[in-house]
């Protein structure tokens, strides 16, 4: 049987088990893919003990894209490009890979939605791995400009919440959150919602089964709405890839969310 897993801090809330058992149901495999809560303090002896327990790959969420990318012996071009990992490849010669599928899984619903990239003013909300992938996708596709917004200072980034940062979200043609503000249930919006006007494309990264209280603000603001959904099937069809060769049933990803 293979065996895959997802690792994160927390971890309890990812729907990637499910989409994954969804996946391997549609093409008749036998495999299992959990979801394994792990400390940044245990993170390199977790990597060690999944390749000694014969684990064909994992996924990496929260906290862990970016410090993992220190604990695999290689990383591919849009891994480095990104400088965060969410995907990690176990070897048979024992070797590490890692891989970033979140720059593909983000773009992935822009396109099916007919997003603009040309002359397109972007904002991007924090500064973690995600934030990281979504920034280098959106200069491969030729944004015009790109703003981006932390919650702590950081150089060549605005605080998040700030005049600046409003005003650069009301000039946006695209607004990704990137934070993690939304993944718990009654998590306020992420910026103030007077920010958000008609005409523009608000995407929220944070993968739940739920409309996220920036999305509604967003919504009622006459705002297009993307959730973390779509981005979250295309990355894991995108992984499911690299770990076997073989390509995932996309649209059984998808309608396990649905569910």
């Amino acid at each position: 049987m293979l065996r895959f897993a997802v690792i994160g801090h927390p971890v309890a809330h990812s729907l990637s088990p499910r989409i994954h058992a969804a996946n391997f149901r549609a093409l008749g495999i036998e495999a299992a893919y959990d979801a394994v809560d792990v400390a940044s303090a245990d993170l390199a002896a977790a990597l060690r003990r999944f390749a000694a327990d014969g684990l064909r790959g994992i996924n990496v969420t929260v906290p862990h894209k970016v410090a993992v990318m220190d604990l695999v012996d290689r990383v591919d071009s849009a891994a480095a490009e990104a400088g965060a990992v969410n995907t990690v490849l176990f070897a048979p010669d024992g070797s590490t890979a890692g891989f970033n599928t979140d720059m593909a899984g983000f773009l992935h619903p822009l396109k099916s939605c007919g997003f603009p990239f040309a002359g397109a003013k972007v904002l991007v909300l924090g500064a973690g791995g995600a934030s990281r992938a979504v920034v280098a996708a959106c200069r491969a596709a030729g944004c015009a400009s790109l703003t981006q917004a932390n919650r702590t200072a950081r150089p060549g980034m605005l605080q998040l919440g700030s005049e600046e940062c409003l005003a650069a979200a009301r000039a946006a043609d695209l607004v990704v959150n990137a934070t993690t503000v939304g993944l718990r249930e009654g998590d306020p919006c992420v910026i103030d919602a007077g920010a958000f006007r008609a005409g523009q494309l608000v995407y929220d990264l944070i993968p739940v089964a739920r409309e996220t209280a920036t999305l509604a603000a967003a919504r009622a603001a006459g705002a297009r709405t993307l959730d973390g959904l779509g981005m979250l099937a295309a990355q894991a069809a995108e992984s499911f890839r690299i770990w076997t060769g073989r390509m995932a049933d996309l649209s059984a990803m998808l309608s396990a969310l649905d569910r």
